[in-house]
């Protein structure tokens, strides 16, 4: 009875919307898009009426499609597993520089996600999160950059995984 007299003295002004709600007591509510509509008059509980709506807030920092770069992250993953053991296997430059891209690019979205994850911008301010962001691209950039020279100008990411692995075999 008392939820009868809130209904109906809090709605008047969207009673179609509210018809079914609002008749003898029965709770059943139509599919919409607003439950509560904003109420403009004073009413008994106007301290503790909220809006409510069904529909979905935006909160990601990045847009776009994010099943697309899951699909890519888990196949990155998968290739990693078998780029791993054949460039450990037959150590050249080109296995080295693959598993050196491979490499920086799962570390590059593991963070990226973490990133986005938690330097949000509605926590931290719209500014933060574009520094966080740019660091990570300059410092992945830097990895790759280096792991590239490593390769170059040095024995190698493979015969230098298979240098330490001598080293520790015979101690």
């Amino acid at each position: 009875m008392a939820l009868n007299f809130v209904l109906r003295s809090t709605c008047r002004s969207s009673a179609p919307l509210f018809g079914s709600l609002v008749n003898a007591g029965r709770l059943s509510v139509p599919v919409t898009r607003s439950l509560v509509p904003k109420v403009s008059a004073p009413t008994l509980l106007s301290g503790s009426l909220r809006h409510f709506t069904a529909t979905p807030v935006r909160r990601a920092a990045a847009g776009g499609n994010h099943s697309t770069l899951w699909t890519a992250e888990k196949a990155l993953s998968l290739a990693l597993l078998g780029i791993l053991p054949v460039g450990l296997l037959y150590p050249s430059q080109v296995t080295d520089a693959a598993i050196a891209v491979g490499v920086v690019m799962h570390m590059h979205w593991g963070l990226e996600a973490i990133v986005t994850d938690y330097v949000r911008p509605i926590l931290v301010g719209h500014t933060v999160p574009k520094i966080c962001h740019a660091l990570l691209i300059v410092v992945s950039a830097a990895t790759l950059g280096g792991l590239f020279y490593f390769i170059h100008n040095d024995i190698g990411i493979a015969n230098t995984i298979r240098t330490i692995w001598a080293t520790k075999t015979k101690a």
